[in-house]
C-alpha cells in the first residue's frame, strides 16, 4: 500500500470501499482528497450554527457528511452523521458539541492529510 492508504488507513478510512468507489484509482482519490482539503472551511458552518441559520448549516453538514462519506473518511463521516440528524429533526440542544465533534475528526484527518 502507498503511504497515502497506509495514512488514510491509520486515520481510520475506509480503505477498501474507497478502492472500490473510485475503481482502484489511487492518482484521483488523491486528487479528490486535496479538493476536499482545498474546498471545505469549516468555519462556515460554525457560523452558520452559532447564528442560528439552522437551514443553512443542514446543507453545510448534509455536503460534509456526503462527501467525507464518499471518500471514505469514517471517523468524520460518523460524527458528520450525528450533526446532520441532529438538524435534520430540529434538534438543537447539542449542537456546540456536536459541531466540536465533528471539527475535532476534521482537524485528526487533515494533521493525518498534512503528514502525507
Amino acid at each position: 500500500m502507498s503511504k497515502l492508504l497506509d495514512e488514510m488507513a491509520a486515520y481510520g478510512a475506509d480503505i477498501e470501499g474507497v478502492l472500490d468507489r473510485f475503481m482502484e484509482d489511487e492518482e484521483l482519490y488523491a486528487s479528490c482528497l486535496k479538493d476536499f482539503v482545498d474546498t471545505t472551511d469549516m468555519s462556515v458552518l460554525s457560523n452558520q450554527i452559532t447564528t442560528g441559520d439552522y437551514e443553512a448549516a443542514f446543507e453545510s453538514a448534509h455536503a460534509l457528511n456526503g462527501v467525507s462519506g464518499n471518500l471514505g473518511l469514517t471517523p468524520l463521516f460518523d460524527v458528520a452523521c450525528v450533526l446532520v440528524e441532529a438538524l435534520r429533526h430540529n434538534n438543537y440542544e447539542n449542537l456546540d458539541k456536536q459541531y466540536a465533534d465533528v471539527d475535532e475528526k476534521m482537524q485528526e484527518f487533515l494533521k493525518t492529510y498534512n503528514n502525507i
